[in-house]
Order: C-alpha cells, then structure tokens, then sequence
C-alpha cells in the first residue's frame, strides 16, 4: 500500500513540475498544458509526459510538435524519488516533506535551466514552506532555520552587489555595457531559500558546495569553448542548478564535518 501512494504522489508532483514550469515563466500563472509551438491547448489525456506516451498523443493535434522529453524524465524522477524516500525514510510524513522539497527544488532549477529565471512567484512561497518545517523540525527549530536563511541572503546579495559593480566597471573598460551579471538576485532569493531548507550551518556547505560545482563547471566548458574557438567572455551561465545540487547534498546527507567545525 505504501508503495502505491508513493508511486501515485510521486507521479502527481512530477505532472505538477511540468505544468508549472511550463506556464509560470510566461504568464507567472497556473495554465492547463498547451502545445509549445502553436500554443493550442492539449488533450486530457497529453497534459502528462508519461501520459501522453501511453496513449499515443506524443504530438500536437494541430502543428504535429513532440512533447518535451523533459516532461517525461520529470515524472520519472519524481516517481522513483518518491518510491526511494518512502521505502527508506522513517515515516510516511519525513517521506512527504522531503518529497516536497525535492518537487520545490526541481521546478526552480527546470526554470533556470530553460529560461535563465529564478522566479519571485516560486521562490517566496518556497522560503514560507522551508521556513515553517525547518522550524517545526527538532534537529533545526526557528533559530537554526532563520539564520541559515539570513546568512544565505546576506551573502549571496553581497555578491550580487559586487558582481553589478565588477560589470559596471567592465564595461566602462571596454567601451560597451554588459547586460549580464554572475548572480542575479533571483540567485539570491534562491540562496535564501536554500538556507532555510538547510538551516545553520548547513547553509555554508550547501553554498559552498553549489559555488565550487559552478566554477568547475564554468572552467570545463571555457576549455571546451576555447578549444573550438567558439569562447565568449560573459557568457550567461545558469547558477541555480548548482546552488541547489549542493543543497540536494546537505539537505539529504548532511554536513558532519561543517557541524563538528562549529560545535554542532
């Protein structure tokens, strides 16, 4: 029985995921699936990743546009999370809570991912959700979840004042403005966010983690650019993905060695 409701929430948070990050971007709304292309609304029986495979609607009615590929690993990720959490978490209420998180962070790094966003509309609603359980959990409380979200904010909005100005100065340099900015303050509701999940001080491994990630990321693919002679300066790089890898680390595993440093 437990692993059917696992299997059956899992599945719902993962066609949740999509829907969400499908439509929010645009609308910063809730919109029933609707084909990418054509924007022509899909079938009951598409409006799932999985779904749609199963009963044969993997295309537009009207334009012949596959579904996203995405939509199904989503699902999928969802579903086998979902089952793993239930079966190895002591309780069925750990279990959800943790799920959540997971579906939480998963929609914001899809966001990202695709559309180089890291919306108020999710972000603000998830610092509310980390808040209130983080609080209530007996191994962080308010004082260790509040603080970790403080020390989250405050750092990562230092770097983000830092970073616009080192882009102002830049383009004074060389003669042309630059748009672009190593962390947007989307990154810094994200780091709030991450700090409440957390709480104090896995927040400092979690970001330290993310940043580490994202740098050797960023030094990889300069290489690769550089070495096809297609390297740009100031190339956008989402950093959500990595901030929240790191914390996925934290939040599931811990930090022990961060916890003893500080007496914890």
């Amino acid at each position: 029985m437990i692993l059917l409701i696992a299997v059956v929430l899992g599945y719902l948070l993962g066609v949740a995921v999509n829907v969400a990050s499908s439509s929010l971007p645009a609308t910063r709304n809730i919109q029933t699936p609707h084909c990418y292309a054509c924007g022509a609304p899909r079938h009951w029986a598409a409006w799932s990743g999985l779904g749609a495979w199963l009963a044969g609607r993997r295309r537009c009615e009207y334009c012949g546009t596959s579904i996203l590929i995405r939509e199904i690993l989503v699902e999928i990720i969802m579903l086998t999370t979902a089952v793993v959490l239930f079966l190895s978490t002591g309780t069925p209420y750990r279990s959800l809570l943790d799920l959540i998180a997971v579906a939480i962070f998963m929609l914001i790094m899809i966001i990202d991912l695709e559309n180089r966003l890291i919306l108020h509309i999710v972000s603000i609603p998830a610092a509310l959700y980390f808040a209130l359980v983080g609080s209530l959990d007996p191994s962080l409380g308010p004082s260790r979840t509040i603080v970790g979200g403080l020390i989250g904010f405050v750092f990562f909005f230092l770097l983000y004042v830092l970073g616009a100005f080192f882009a102002r100065w830049m383009g004074r340099r060389r003669g042309e403005e630059i748009d672009e900015v190593a962390f947007g303050f989307g990154d810094v509701m994200l780091a709030l966010v991450i700090g409440l999940a957390v709480g104090f001080p896995g927040v400092i491994g979690a970001l330290l983690r993310g940043i580490l990630l994202a740098g050797v990321f960023s030094f990889v693919y300069m290489l690769v650019m550089a070495a096809m002679k297609r390297y740009e300066a100031f190339t956008p790089i989402p950093y959500g993905p990595f901030l929240i890898l790191g914390a996925l680390w934290v939040y599931f595993r811990g930090d022990p060695g961060m916890e003893a440093l500080l007496g914890y």
